[in-house]
Order: C-alpha cells, then structure tokens, then sequence
C-alpha cells in the first residue's frame, strides 16, 4: 500500500484511533487501579571475613564475595523462615514468605540485600528487617563461617510509595495496545471493504470523471424536504449542486452537433443512492439558470418524485404509454419552482420493463425533448431490474449515481457495463451523501469544473443568472 493510501486511511479512521487510545489507556487505569497496591522495603547486610588480623588482604574480599553468594541461598532455608514468622508474628506459611522475599547480591560487592514484597509498608519493612536478623542470630551462620561476620548497614523503611501497579505505565501500554489492535482492524476492514470511496477510485475502476460531490444532509421530515436547493438556496449543500450543475453544462457542451444531448437518465446501484433527490435538486437549479426543465419519473416500480415536488400521481406516464392520443404535454405539471414541470409515474403498472422499451415511450421522450431545454429522467436502479438499461437506450446521455461507502465495486462495473450496452454515452458519475469529503464554500469560491470542459454562457442563461438571487429569495420564502 502507498503512503498516500495509508494517509486517506488515517484522514478516514482518525477519529477511530483517537477513542480506541483513549479508551484502552482508561480501562488499563481503572483496571490497575483496582489491583492491591505492592510495596517494597530491602535492608541491605555486608558481609567481612579476614583471615589474619591486621590488613584486609584481597584474598579477604574474595573469600566474603562467595561467602555473600553461599548466604544468599541459606537465607530462605526452612529453619530460618520459621523462626523469622514465629518472632515477626507474620501471618504466612513459609511458602508464602519465602514467595515474598528476594534475596541479591550485586556482582563484585560483599553485600547482601533482602527485599521483601507485602500490600501493606509496614508489614514489607518488617519482612525484610525481622528476616536479615534472624538470620545473623542464626546457628546457620555461625557454622559457616567463624572468621567473618555479617551485619546490618541499612535497615528497611516503610516505603511511601508502591512499586505495583504502576498506573500510568499501564494506561500507556494499554492505550497504545488499543491503537496498534485498532489498527490491525482497520487495515483488516480496508482490504476486505471493496466499496468505492473518492472520485480517484472511480477513474481507476471504470475510467469515468466525477461531475459533481454531494454531501449527506440529515433525515428529512417529508419528502418535499429533500429539495435542499429551495429550503436553503445559501447553503453549502446547494453550491455543490449548482457545481454539478456547471459540470453537467460543460460537458454537454461537448456534443454540440445534431442538437446536442437533451434527455439524461439518472441511475444507481440502488434504491437508497439518492438518484430521485439528486434530480430533484439539479432541476431546480437548471431552472434558475434559465432552462426549462422537465423532470421525468421512470421509477414505475417505487416512484418519489410526485411526494418531492408535492403533486398529484393520479394521472401520469403510465396514462400516457397506455394511450395513444394524449400529448405529453398534457400530463406536465408545473411546480413552484422556476421553469420546472414533472412528469409523474402515474399509476404503478403490472409491466414497466415492457411500458418503458415500447415505442410511445418514444414518442413521449420526443416530444418533451421538442418542448424543454433538458429533461432529466429518474430511473429504478440498474441491478435488480431490467427498468434503467431499457431507458438507457433511449436517452442521449446516462449519469450514474454512486455513495461513497455504499456502493461496491462490482455494482459500480456492473451498473457501467449494463448501461454502456445501450450505446448511449456515459457522461459522467455523481458522488452522492459523501461524509466530510466536501469543503463548504465560502464567498469566491468557485466551482470545480471537469477538466477540459468549457462553455461560455448563453445570452438566456446570462439573462436567467441576473435573476437567480430574486428567484432564491421566492423560493427561501416560500
């Protein structure tokens, strides 16, 4: 993996590494702080032997260094131990005493040191005191060695402070513990995870260029709501469709031969991709810029776009596939919002593939596109049914809607490969409901246009942009 990667990875899951740390430090502190304290008290002993009087000679210290090594073992001896709990009054077996106790002697010294381990100082002092004592006084001692002595040259203390459980070394080690093991799950959950997440995954799967990023807004209370561009017009959500807006225009500007692309179907993987609201938004704002727009709901299965722009569906596409003699400009409703009428799905039929692909729809797709700028058609998902790669053979134009973190890379080549079967150009993909991936513009921001992409505006459309602020003033009022 690239460094680049593990950087996207950390910007991602930063959050996640952060709470684990701090978590794993807690819990290794709450549970230290619930095992019994351990202190530590050592009396430390010298041990002399000189073999003539006068001089300390150096045959003396080494005689006391062995001497220091062979107490060392006498002192945890049965014999000393008993005699050590009987005059100490310590409540222990001579197991649990000699466990209790560590005798060393440091390389090169004639020192003997005996450490004692209890959860309360004081018993730990007297351990250690009551122990080195008892064994000077012992019979032991004076058998081994009748020139030398032993002595006490610093009795223990009561220690103020317990060597066990160090607190904060074990919330360190268990904060860092829970990261490196949070770590191993995220890059666990990276390699199995195959959704498509940035614009940059796209390019590399299907080779497509990203028209447009639409962040995630939360749940709506009626489905009127989800268009953002009319309840809030200033709102960074709403820059980012008119972004997708811009793209959109310059990209269409590029088949400016035989009157250029005018039907374009939207279409995802599936039913919560957001393909309704994403078409929803863009007319309204396609219709501030001065085109007249007409929106198409070729969901014959779950239509939503009637709830959206608050219409009847009593009487729709459906009505017009069945008959022969209506004009589709009858069926149109114009809405609220600027240039922007919606042909609903009317009445759910028992066989939308077959009403979608017969020849009136056609006719019908035709005519609307004689009549308005730009009609935008609504489609069920790609996978599942056979609705969306029937329509995709008779629009000008497919958009595939993708969200971040949902959509699989398989579902993303599939959705390709079935709508590219139609023949119809694929003119780009929307990121929809992406999270923390979009910068909220600010005043002189501007829009991010597909590379080599360029348009200059219409006169209408220069006339229609001189009227957007008093047209998102109507429509914040309303």
């Amino acid at each position: 993996m690239e460094a680049s990667l593990y950087l996207q990875i950390l910007r991602r899951w930063w959050w996640l590494f952060v709470a684990s740390t701090l978590v794993g430090g807690v819990v290794a502190y709450v549970a230290s702080s619930q095992i019994t304290p351990t202190y530590e008290a050592t009396t430390k002993m010298l041990v002399v032997t000189q073999q003539q009087q006068g001089t300390i000679q150096r045959n003396d210290l080494e005689t006391s260094s062995l001497l220091a090594n062979t107490f060392a073992g006498m002192i945890t001896v049965r014999p000393i131990l008993e005699r050590a709990i009987e005059q100490g009054g310590f409540d222990m077996t001579v197991g649990e005493l000699r466990s209790s106790i560590t005798i060393e002697t440091p390389a090169g010294t004639q020192l003997l040191q005996v450490t004692a381990q209890a959860s309360d100082p004081v018993v730990a002092r007297d351990i250690a005191n009551v122990v080195s004592s008892v064994f000077i006084e012992s019979d032991e001692l004076a058998l081994t060695s009748s020139t030398g002595r032993v002595s006490i040259i610093e009795p223990a203390t009561s220690p103020g402070f317990p060597v066990a459980p160090r607190k904060s070394v074990n919330a360190a080690l268990g904060g860092a513990l829970a990261v490196f093991a949070c770590a191993l799950l995220v890059l666990l959950f990276e390699y199995i995870d195959d959704t498509v997440k940035s614009a940059q995954d796209i390019t590399d799967l299907v080779g497509l260029a990203t028209l447009g990023q639409v962040e995630a807004f939360g749940r709506t209370a009626s489905p009127s709501d989800q268009l953002q561009v009319a309840l809030h017009p200033r709102s960074p959500l709403a820059e980012s469709y008119r972004a997708l807006r811009t793209n959109l225009t310059n990209v269409l500007a590029r088949y400016n031969t035989d009157g250029g692309l005018r039907s374009l179907l939207f279409t995802g993987g599936s039913r919560h991709d957001g393909k309704s609201t994403t078409v929803s938004n863009l007319a309204v704002v396609f219709g501030l810029a001065g085109y007249r727009v007409a929106v198409v709901d070729g969901d014959l299965r779950a239509p939503t776009l009637h709830r959206v722009f608050s219409l009847d569906n009593s009487d729709g596409l459906t009505n017009l596939l069945l008959s022969e003699q209506v004009p589709a400009g009858r069926a149109m409703q114009r809405t609220v919002h600027t240039n922007v009428s919606v042909l609903t799905s009317g009445p759910i039929p028992s066989n939308p593939s077959e009403l979608l692909g017969s020849t009136r729809m056609r006719e019908v797709l035709a005519e609307l596109q004689s009549q308005y700028d730009l009609v935008l058609v609504d489609s069920p998902p790609v996978i599942g049914v056979t609705d969306a790669s029937v329509l995709a053979s008779i629009v000008d134009a497919i958009v595939v809607i993708v969200r971040p973190g949902r959509t699989r890379t398989g579902e993303l080549r599939t959705m390709v490969e079935q709508t590219a079967a139609s023949g119809k150009p694929i003119i780009g993909v929307v990121l929809n409901r992406a999270r923390g991936n979009t910068r909220a513009m600010r005043y002189g921001d501007a829009p991010v246009e597909v590379t080599g992409a360029s348009a200059a505006p219409s006169r209408a459309e220069g006339r229609a942009n001189l009227r957007t602020i008093s047209d998102d003033d109507l429509v914040a009022r309303r």
